[in-house]
């Protein structure tokens, strides 16, 4: 069946290619039911794969986790899974599987009857797609995709005309938002009236939309060249149309998208109470997470230069944009160090493993699928297929956890070390079994390759601050020292010595901490992702070091006043002692030689 299943998206993709002179003969509404039959068929295959590995195993593999495992307790479980459950050699059985999954790690493959269960359940679900698919064309646009008009934040109509065209032409277009070295993200918060999440968020996850909305609304001439009919654009088209069309590909309503960041921000504390952990700073790694994929996608990094990206790498890029709009919702402004000292409720919950990455990662789920939340307004996953959920949920949790910075050097070995796969085998089409497990196994390589350079990518989108232009950058350090300053002051209050590390205001040097975090950590991380992202070289190693020439220009200057301080100090305590002794001198407490 998997094989039938590769075939036919064989041909959808031949169908819907570039260059294809059948493309040019298919309607807006056919390519759009190819495209999604061709998402189907890729989840089929996804969830199919795990029965045609039991010849193996029946057990998952993943990450290694079964080099940790005695063998003997693997050879037994195995010899077990051959056997008929009335074989008196499977009487531990159990015992195995509980082992195994308990202290192992390691996942059961569901049972015989119960597989029987999931294909039913598989199918129906395939079923109940497709009937979603083959429902009427304009049913379907009235439950997904109303007017663009109420496409729109309610606060970008509250704009006078005037900011609106400033965010649109300076900040928000496409074009824009891709830039890395000077997009200003301070004066968008500005602009926006203190709402950059909600803005740059819905200007990204929901273009090519957005793009449109905010052209139509500050140009005239764009309102005479666009036609509502072109709603009905296909994936294709709508991705060529400056956006990921994420709303599409995922049936999120529009309103939807809009109450999720919307929400999500208001969880944000404000920069008053967090100077650095806020909406602005969540905004500010969501665009430099989208300019990380542009630069990525002109050098066809990911998924061999795919234009649109497929199903599996829209799926990590819309995860891992979304991983960096909530990746710090909810920040107390306080670090995990800080959590584990003072025993917070955060920290017991999480027992002090990346407590703080944690705590968003949950914190951001549970407003979406807690408690009467599942049916919320804001809960964007809603109309996924139930196997993209699942997977968008790991990839998400994935890369948050991967913020933590406890991990950023395992990461960066990764990295550095991390091949690139072949992109020579090409899928030709052909029925061959062998060209088509060569051709799905490369596939597999290209997306375990993206998957961990993306990770990487949000992660040192977090903490890029010192690879942007310098004005940008400084105005950054103040804000996240301004924070630790404010952590040192209340580990002094409570008496929890020694301060944390720079979060002494008294006595760290801002040009030491900037130098030090761009040796160390920022220029040996972004020159590993130079083989990944050629961009790198030219635009961002280059601003890193005129940085890290500022902060040592700095650091002369602050140990020149440190010198000139001592200096007047030592002159200051010798003028003090010469003055002492002469009204020593002058004074009747002098005391004269005795008389021989």
């Amino acid at each position: 069946m998997t094989l039938e299943f590769q075939n036919g998206i064989n041909v959808i993709d031949s169908l819907l290619h570039a260059n294809s002179t059948t493309k040019d003969m298919l309607t807006t509404y056919q390519c759009d039911g190819l495209c999604q039959l061709r998402r189907i068929l890729l989840v089929t295959i996804s969830s199919s794969s795990s029965s045609s590995s039991e010849e193996k195993s029946e057990y998952d593999e993943e990450d290694g986790i079964i080099s940790h495992i005695p063998k003997k307790l693997l050879i037994e479980s195995r010899q077990q899974g051959q056997h008929n459950s009335d074989d008196p050699s499977s009487n531990n059985k159990d015992t195995n599987q509980y082992l195994l999954s308990e202290f192992g790690g390691m996942k059961k493959e569901p049972s015989s009857r119960w597989k029987l269960v999931k294909k039913a359940v598989s199918t129906n679900s395939i079923i109940q797609e497709l009937r979603r698919e083959c429902t009427s064309k304009n049913d379907n646009d009235e439950a997904i995709l109303p007017h663009y008009s109420a496409a729109a934040p309610v606060e970008w109509y509250q704009l006078d005309y005037e900011t609106q065209l400033k965010l649109y032409h300076n900040h928000l277009s496409w074009e824009n938002l891709m830039r890395w070295e000077d997009f200003d993200i301070f004066e968008v918060s500005k602009l926006c009236q203190g709402k950059p999440l909600l803005f740059v968020g819905w200007a990204i996850l929901a273009s090519p939309h957005s793009q449109i909305i905010m052209e139509e609304t500050v140009s005239s001439s764009s309102k005479k060249e666009y036609n509502e009919d072109d709603d009905d654009d296909n994936s294709s088209e709508s991705y060529n149309r400056k956006g990921y069309n994420f709303l599409e590909t995922y049936k999120i309503p529009p309103k939807c998208m809009i109450d999720f960041l919307r929400a999500i921000e208001d969880r944000y504390l404000p920069d008053t109470i967090n100077p650095y952990h806020n909406n602005i700073h969540a905004a500010d790694v969501l665009q430099t997470t989208h300019s990380f994929l542009e630069m990525g996608s002109q050098y066809q990094l990911f998924d061999g230069g795919a234009s649109p990206p497929t199903s599996a790498l829209t799926l990590q890029m819309f995860s891992l944009l979304v991983g960096a709009a909530i990746h710090d919702v909810g920040h107390p402004g306080y670090n995990n160090a800080f959590q584990s000292k003072t025993f917070s409720q955060i920290a017991l919950t999480y027992n002090d493993k990346s407590i703080l990455e944690n705590y968003h990662t949950s914190l951001a789920f549970q407003m979406v699928l807690g408690e009467n939340a599942i049916n919320s307004e804001w809960n964007i996953f809603k109309n996924m297929i139930p196997g993209e959920f699942v997977e968008c949920k790991r990839f998400i949790t994935e890369a948050i956890l991967d913020t933590d910075m406890t991990f950023h050097f395992a990461r960066y070995n990764e990295i550095k070390t991390l091949s690139i796969p072949s992109r020579n085998n090409i899928n030709t089409g052909n029925d061959n079994d062998d060209d088509v497990n060569s051709s799905k196994d490369s596939t597999n390589k290209e997306m375990a390759y993206s998957w961990k350079v993306l990770k990487f990518i949000l992660h040192m989108a977090d903490i890029s601050n010192l690879a942007k232009r310098q004005s940008i950058s400084n105005q950054w350090t103040d804000c996240v020292l301004e924070e630790f300053f404010r952590q040192g002051d209340q580990e002094r209050e409570m008496g929890l010595l020694p301060i944390s590390p720079l979060c002494d205001r008294n006595t760290t040097s801002r040009a030491d901490s900037q130098m030090g975090f761009i040796s160390f950590v920022i220029r040996p991380s972004f020159e590993a992702l130079q083989r990944h992202l050629p961009y790198t070289t030219d635009v961002i190693l280059p601003l890193i070091k005129n940085n890290y020439e500022f902060w040592e220009s700095q650091k002369n200057t602050e140990e020149e006043k440190s010198n000139n301080k001592n200096k007047t100090k030592k002159n200051d305590a010798i003028k003090k002692d010469e003055e002492k002794a002469k009204k020593k001198k002058n004074g009747k407490f002098i005391l004269t030689p005795m008389a021989a």
